[in-house]
C-alpha cells in the first residue's frame, strides 16, 4: 500500500459518462474516487483484468468505473465508466 497520493485523471469518455449522474450519485462516486487517491489498492482487483493486478474497480450506487495504478508519477488512470 502506497502512502503518496494518486492523482486521478478521466478519460474524456469517463467525464461525459460522470457528468450524466444526478447531484447525489456524482458526490458518491467523488467519495469513492478520493478513497481510491489515498489508497488506490483499496478497491478490489478487476476480474478481466485478472494478469494485472493494478487495474482495480470501483462500484457505487448508480456507476461502476475502471481504474489503473500507474506508479510514475504517481496517478489513477480512470478509463471506464458504466451508468447504471
Amino acid at each position: 500500500m502506497s502512502t503518496r497520493r494518486h492523482e486521478a485523471r478521466f478519460a474524456a469518455e469517463v467525464g461525459r459518462a460522470v457528468r450524466r449522474l444526478g447531484d447525489d450519485d456524482r458526490k458518491e462516486l467523488l467519495a469513492a474516487v478520493e478513497r481510491a487517491q489515498a489508497d488506490p489498492w483499496s478497491w478490489p482487483q478487476a476480474d478481466r483484468y485478472d494478469l494485472d493486478d493494478s487495474v482495480r474497480v470501483v462500484t457505487t450506487t448508480r456507476a461502476i468505473v475502471h481504474y489503473v495504478i500507474l506508479p510514475e508519477p504517481p496517478h489513477l488512470w480512470v478509463f471506464a465508466a458504466a451508468v447504471i
